[in-house]
């Protein structure tokens, strides 16, 4: 009976650790986001963070359509910015070089977007990702 219980428990954390992942996919890659959906988080963004997995990503998600401005406050690796209309890429800006606490690069979409995907640097050329694709929630 423990060991059912246990089975029971341990199917359940594993569910529910899977069920609490989110997923972008452009162009059949699989990409694990962290999603960042208010001011504070997305000020901070990847700042002072060493790293992210591989084929992980940060998407950016707001509430409208707007012209945005990034920079590379206190990175400490380099990033693709992928910057999204609804649901198409429309500029990408590749191998972002970190910066200090007192960034003088900014980077900005070419036109209002609602979504912002960071991942590694090289990742976009990688996987053949380019403006026009689509990206699924």
């Amino acid at each position: 009976m423990k060991k059912i219980l246990f089975l029971i428990l341990l199917m359940s954390l594993t569910a529910c650790t899977t069920a609490d992942k989110n997923f972008v996919d452009i162009n059949n890659k699989r990409i694990q986001v962290e999603v960042v959906d208010t001011a504070e988080a997305q000020y901070r963004g990847l700042s002072n963070r060493e790293n992210l997995c591989q084929d992980c990503g940060m998407l950016f998600v707001f509430g409208d359509k707007q012209m945005r401005t990034f920079v590379m406050r206190d990175m400490k690796f380099s990033l693709d910015i992928i910057w999204i209309d609804e649901d198409k890429i429309i500029k990408i800006d590749k191998s972002l070089l970190p910066e200090g606490p007192d960034p003088i690069n900014k980077y900005s979409s070419k036109e209002p977007v609602d979504y912002v995907l960071e991942v590694e640097a090289g990742f976009a050329d990688k996987n053949n990702i380019k403006i026009g694709d689509e990206v699924n929630f």
